[in-house]
């Protein structure tokens, strides 16, 4: 597997940012009352995240569309430990990853068949669209069982992967400005995507639109409620980090679905095959990873209910009402 070409910038820039972006926005309720849950500084720069009334969490500056574009294709997101960070943004080595990825893309169309089948029994015109397909190993396992899959994604470097390492098909952009039909797709999928969206409106709007009536959205998400891990960590979890815009727990994920025109449907554990490295660079424990690497036991790959991360199966209720 070869890595795409990075940039070699390592540090955003001021206008990578919506200075703007005001305490007096919420896009959830509409009468926004905010207050600090966490001051970061252990990043190159510092940053906040604000918890509104409603529960919903965002992060202050928002980043912007420039910022994504920068980020997602930059050897920060791909490879943190070559750029010589300690905090990880993206992924520690997310190309060194993808036998774990693989995996757990198998483990997820298994739980996910049967609603694929609840639209398309023998999958023969089913037509899904991945958002943020990465390196394309969910769209490779849902081509070989039949469905015609492609994706769509911010970064050349992904889509030029995810094409010669599965053949799949890739379209390079934002989803929101691509020329897919309104109504073209049964169903529309990402993983870790919706807590790095800075305009969920305009997302989630073009999501309704893009579906079927009665199509599958399906997504998941970490759900912060009773989340023993991050009362630990508090402001060190990985969720507080520069990609992350907003942050849900279930009550708010189900509220926002609802308010663009989706139904939820089931939930299931969302269970991944994690290295050791990968484990430990999350907890932020490098110590434990340091030494992991010299006994040779880094790759070492466990199934676990991570983060803890769960997939929602939605479907479409009805238009997004215009917001």
């Amino acid at each position: 597997m070869t890595e795409p070409t990075t940039a070699e910038q390592t540090q955003p820039k001021p206008e990578y940012y919506d200075h703007d972006d005001s305490d007096n926005v919420c896009f959830l309720c509409g009468e926004p009352k905010y207050t600090t849950r966490f001051e970061i500084t252990h990043y190159d720069f510092p940053f906040t995240f604000k918890e509104c009334q409603c529960g919903l969490v965002k992060q202050t500056p928002m980043p912007n569309e420039k910022f994504f574009e920068w980020f997602f294709n930059s050897s920060v997101f791909y490879s943190s430990h070559k750029t010589g960070k300690k905090s990880i943004w993206g992924y520690f080595d997310y190309f060194g990853e993808e036998p774990s990825r693989l995996r757990s893309d198998k483990w997820r169309f298994k739980k996910l068949r049967k609603y694929f089948e609840s639209i398309d029994p023998d999958f023969s015109k089913l037509k899904l669209v991945q958002i943020g397909s990465g390196g394309g190993s969910f769209l490779h396992v849902a081509g070989e069982a039949g469905i015609d899959a492609r994706g769509s994604d911010v970064s050349g470097g992904f889509a030029d992967f995810a094409r010669k390492t599965y053949g799949v098909a890739v379209d390079v952009g934002r989803f929101e400005e691509t020329d897919y039909a309104d109504g073209e797709f049964d169903a529309v999928i990402l993983f870790n995507v919706i807590e790095n969206v800075p305009n969920q409106v305009e997302f989630l709007t073009a999501i309704n639109k893009k579906l079927k009536p009665g199509g599958l959205f399906i997504l998941n998400y970490v759900d912060t409620r009773k989340n023993m891990i991050e009362s630990m960590q508090k402001e060190k979890y990985f969720l507080y980090r520069p990609p992350v815009t907003y942050i849900f727990d279930t009550p708010v994920l189900n509220r926002t679905l609802e308010k663009f025109g989706f139904e939820t449907v089931d939930t299931i554990h969302d269970k991944r095959t994690l290295n050791l490295e990968k484990i430990f660079t999350l907890l932020s424990m490098n110590w434990m990873q340091r030494i992991l690497k010299a006994l040779r036991l880094h790759k070492i790959q466990l199934r676990l209910w991570a983060y803890p991360s769960r997939v929602v199966i939605a479907k479409k209720a009805r238009e997004a009402d215009a917001i």
